[in-house]
């Protein structure tokens, strides 16, 4: 089966990185548009980017920093963390801003590892830009908003009801990637989601199964399983990513 690996790839110009931890580095990069897209980076060896979910930044992957043998490229998506805002956000453009990050950092292929809204944007990527992708791994990635549980669809719309920010907006949007799409990706693929995840299983599975994917379920594990369990979920895509392709 085909397994998936998140690659961000963003580029065009970059901004020298500043050294904020011992073992970290952060920076911008600026995009054809002119927007600031902040990223952070550990470690060394294969670079993997991770993508996070809506309303979300790179500390959301504290868990999953510096893992052995990888690189790990966090990146603040566009209107959030330490990102430029612009009044205009979908999936496309996101996944643009990561050609430009990858350009930037001189990286023609990485891993990338999307969870939630950043899952969704990894699919847009690879749909996109499949050539700057190697492995590609899918945490609780959705294309319609129906791929919910109820309680979740209706937290959404609320949500958005209340903030209406592009960020908000794309929680209802339908991700612009199709089942012809998904059965087009090359590149190996992870889906992966907790046992109790907002996302439904069916969804997840029928993801998986459309690029050729890797299916893993977590046992207990739910939406947010990379922090609830990070030493089983780290396991599962080291093992994944270290396989050969």
């Amino acid at each position: 089966m085909k397994k998936i690996v998140l690659i961000l790839i963003v580029g065009v110009s970059m901004v020298a990185g500043v050294v904020s931890a011992d073992t970290q580095k952060s920076g911008y990069i600026t995009t054809r548009d002119g927007t600031q897209i902040h990223y952070v980076r550990s470690g060394s060896g294969t670079p993997l980017i991770l993508l996070h979910g809506n309303g979300q930044s790179t500390n959301y992957f504290k868990a999953q920093m510096g893992l052995t043998g990888f690189e790990t490229i966090a990146v603040d998506s566009r209107n959030h963390g330490k990102s430029g805002n612009s009044k205009k956000l979908t999936f496309e453009i996101m996944a643009r801003d990561l050609l430009d990050l990858l350009d930037a950092l001189h990286l023609k292929k990485a891993d990338i590892l999307g969870f939630s809204d950043g899952a969704n944007q990894a699919m847009v990527f690879a749909k996109n830009y499949p050539e700057r992708v190697d492995k590609l791994i899918l945490n609780a990635g959705n294309l319609t908003l129906s791929d919910l549980h109820f309680s979740a669809q209706l937290t959404s719309v609320l949500q958005n009801f209340v903030s209406y920010t592009p960020v908000s907006r794309l929680l209802l949007k339908k991700v612009d990637v199709s089942k012809h799409d998904l059965e087009k990706f090359k590149m190996p693929v992870l889906v992966v989601v907790g046992e109790n995840d907002m996302i439904k299983r069916s969804a997840s599975k029928r993801i998986a199964k459309y690029s050729h994917a890797e299916f893993i379920e977590i046992p207990g594990g739910t939406h947010k399983v990379s922090q609830q369990q990070p030493k089983v979920f780290n396991r599962i895509i080291t093992e994944f990513l270290n396989q050969s392709s």
